[in-house]
């Protein structure tokens, strides 16, 4: 439970649309782009799998800045806000 990753924990909100997609949704499947809707809710949720009662998305969004040094995810061409891809094989 704990030991999940938040990229893994982000993909497996994304595949929980009628749960979760008012919060974070895929925009477009095949390459991995994503929204997150509600980084407030999407924040809350992680914290609380991490049993992290104060994280934000400040701290969430610091951890995906992470993840485009290490090549797992990456800004959109278009970088919009709240806009993320994974990069291959992760998408």
């Amino acid at each position: 439970g704990s030991h999940i990753h938040l990229w893994q924990f982000l993909k497996e909100l994304l595949s929980q649309p009628t749960v979760h997609g008012s919060a974070i949704r895929w925009l477009d499947r095949q390459r991995g782009v994503f929204k997150i809707e509600d980084s407030v809710r999407v924040a809350k949720l992680w914290g609380k799998r991490k049993n992290r009662p104060a994280m934000n998305y400040d701290k969430l969004s610091r951890s995906i800045r992470q993840y485009y040094r290490k090549g797992i995810m990456k800004k959109t061409e278009r970088s919009q806000r709240l806009v993320y891809q994974f990069c291959q094989p992760y998408a």
